[in-house]
């Protein structure tokens, strides 16, 4: 009897959530609870926001709000290896993170990977490497609240300094580069009041969890 020859199976990489929505929309909420919920498996998440270039290497560029202020090919590097199964330390040599002495951390996940920011669905090479894309929709009165308390209580910003920067560069970026990537997303999270959907929360579980079951 001549035995077929055996055929190798592919690895299985984590499912790669990517999370997008406007500043203070409840991306990091949504990530943190869904996270707490996929506490069984082996599961993380990677910051955009700690891929921000060192804006001392270009004074031109002292904005989050902008594509153009992430380092697309080292973060697009990183998240390939820990798809990979590889473990990453960071902060990124180059970003804005590790210019602040940010104490290093790792990522390693087996089961699911979720990135979140601003820019997350923006980036054809990061959407085209994602199995589920969300975006957080917020209203901008609801959000301008959120962030305006979130600077002055958290960051040390006045009113008037709040104000001023979000006329001048946050809301005009959202409505130019983050805004548009709703319709790129596969499944659109309402996020209208205090705290996000617990059912919105649970239908997110119940996607990731289907999709790892296909792995």
């Amino acid at each position: 009897m001549i035995l077929a020859p055996e055929v190798p199976t592919l690895s299985k990489r984590p499912v790669l959530v990517c999370i997008a929505g406007g500043s203070a929309s409840g991306k990091s909420t949504i990530t943190r609870q869904l996270l707490e919920r996929l506490s069984d498996l082996s599961s993380g998440t990677l910051n955009i926001d700690n891929y921000f270039r060192d804006w001392s290497m270009d004074e031109d560029l002292r904005t989050a709000n902008r594509p153009e202020a992430v380092l697309w090919p080292s973060m697009l590097a990183d998240l390939d290896r820990v798809l990979a199964g590889e473990e990453l330390e960071l902060p990124a040599l180059g970003t804005r993170a590790a210019a602040r002495g940010m104490e290093p951390w790792k990522v390693k996940v087996g089961d699911v990977l979720i990135v979140e920011g601003l820019s997350a669905l923006w980036h054809d090479e990061l959407r085209g490497r994602a199995d589920l894309a969300v975006y957080v929709d917020a209203p901008d009165d609801e959000r301008l609240l959120r962030r305006i308390t979130r600077d002055i209580v958290e960051r040390g910003a006045t009113v008037e300094s709040a104000v001023a920067w979000y006329r001048h560069d946050v809301r005009p970026s959202f409505h130019r580069f983050t805004e548009p990537t709703k319709w790129r997303a596969d499944l659109i999270v309402p996020n209208p009041g205090t705290a996000p959907s617990q059912a919105a929360i649970a239908a997110l579980e119940a996607a990731i969890r289907s999709l790892v079951g296909k792995r």
